[in-house]
């Protein structure tokens, strides 16, 4: 009801501003002009943009720089770790299975540069260790890469307690605090810089996401914090924004196993709340997800690739197809206009016969392709 009149209201105001428009237009060619010219410079900046993303190449010298990296086990950061060694760096590549195959993988590939360091971002200890063997190695720290991460899919009241936000702001936001404090005297002597990796999990919240939306927003707070405190330190802070792409953290077969661990946990006169068609609906959008999910993560790698070389990286680099690009311009929407788009998604009651009938087509398609 209240969004039906919000659209009234704004119907009305419309008219009238539009008869006010032909009323004193005379008066109104220098608003016109302004508006004019607004709308040439947002244009303007969007071109010199990307002007600079092509003209800026400048890189530093690897030679002699060590680089932190934390969740390097899989996914972005077991690619970043690779890539970077291969580019001359000295890479301590934190991991949290230290005799896991991602470790072993690391080790037999990397050269004498890069490092398997066990690093647990939930425990001080772990993090100390990881600084003295940075210290120990004599190597000016050049660039902290905050990459650990996990993600859980559930309603925002299923758990005990708390317990699902504090395990994931442990890793997703105290993790990434705790590193950046202790390896800052090492950035403060390399002039270096810290990369946060956010995501747009971050800008857009979504149903069953509450806990990483909250803790990846919170990634986006703390680097714009660090930007503006680290400003005369000249540490840069650059913070990457990817979409969702395929990596062991949007495992939805894990998450949904999870989901029902967690829903176990939660105490009945919460689960009474929710139905077992609910449920399994659950299911069926993880699905759905896990189909728009991009495959190829290299996109991200690259970003993070020049967010630790370019001698000028940029403040924000999101990583997406230019359909993603739409979720970025939604998230700017009003909340009441946002409300109604995710609630016409996510509670419609047509929402899940059509991904159903989307992940059919999408799974036959590729079924073709491969034969």
């Amino acid at each position: 009801m209240y969004l039906h009149k919000l659209i009234l209201y704004w119907i009305i105001t419309i008219v009238l501003l539009t008869g006010f428009w032909y009323t004193f237009d005379t008066y109104l060619v220098w608003f016109t002009r302004l508006s004019v010219l607004g709308t040439l410079s947002i244009i303007a900046w969007t071109i010199a943009n990307r002007i600079y993303e092509h003209i800026n190449t400048g890189n530093v010298d690897p030679n002699g720089k060590a680089v932190l990296i934390t969740g390097c086990d899989t996914g972005f950061g077991h690619r970043l770790a690779q890539q970077l060694d291969n580019y001359g760096f000295h890479v301590f590549a934190g991991v949290l299975f230290p005799d896991g195959d991602g470790s072993k993988r690391l080790k037999s590939n990397g050269s004498k540069r890069l490092r398997v360091i066990p690093l647990d971002v939930t425990k001080p200890n772990d993090v100390e260790a990881a600084v003295a063997q940075i210290r120990q190695s004599k190597l000016p720290l050049w660039a902290v890469v905050n990459n650990a991460g996990i993600a859980i899919g559930c309603p925002f009241d299923w758990g005990k307690d708390i317990d699902v936000y504090q395990k994931t702001f442990d890793v997703n936001v105290f993790g990434v605090v705790r590193v950046t404090n202790r390896c800052l005297p090492l950035l403060r002597q390399s002039k270096g810089r810290v990369i946060n990796v956010a995501s747009v999990a971050g800008r857009l919240t979504v149903p069953i996401m509450s806990h990483y939306c909250m803790a990846k927003h919170s990634v986006r707070v703390f680097s714009d914090v660090l930007r503006r405190e680290l400003y005369n330190d000249q540490i840069e802070v650059v913070t990457i924004e990817p979409t969702f792409y395929k990596t062991p953290i949007v495992d939805f077969n894990q998450i949904r196993r999870a989901r029902e661990r967690i829903y176990e946990e939660t105490p009945n006169d919460i689960r009474e709340a929710y139905s077992s068609k609910y449920i399994s609906s659950l299911n069926e959008v993880g699905k759905l997800v896990n189909v728009v999910t991009r495959k190829d993560v290299g996109e991200v790698i690259d970003t993070m690739m020049k967010a630790v070389t370019l001698t000028h990286p940029k403040a924000f680099y999101r990583c997406c197809g230019y359909h993603d690009v739409v979720g970025w311009a939604v998230s700017h929407l009003p909340e009441t206009i946002l409300d109604a788009i995710v609630n016409l998604i996510f509670h419609n009651k047509y929402s899940i016969p059509l991904a159903k009938q989307y992940c059919r087509l999408f799974e036959s398609k590729q079924q073709e392709k491969a034969e």
